[in-house]
């Protein structure tokens, strides 16, 4: 009896589609298993350069020469 259990069990397990059966759900529940614990890395902050607003231009001052004409 246990020959003929054995007999039927080296058919079934070396049966190729079960083989390929196993395979496939082997690599779902590894995939679900990575999916499942998945954790993003923290993004690395982007190095901009740095752009300066232009200084405002000041207001021209009295020059030696404005001052002459006044005269």
């Amino acid at each position: 009896m246990i020959a003929q259990l054995l007999a039927v069990l080296k058919h079934v397990l070396t049966n190729n589609l079960v083989i390929i059966c196993a395979v496939i759900v082997f690599l779902y529940v590894d995939f679900v298993w990575f999916v499942a614990r998945y954790r993003k890395k923290p993004s690395a902050p982007k190095s901009r350069p740095i752009v300066r607003a232009p200084e405002p231009e000041a207001a021209p001052a009295a020059t030696e020469d404005d001052d002459m004409d006044e005269e």
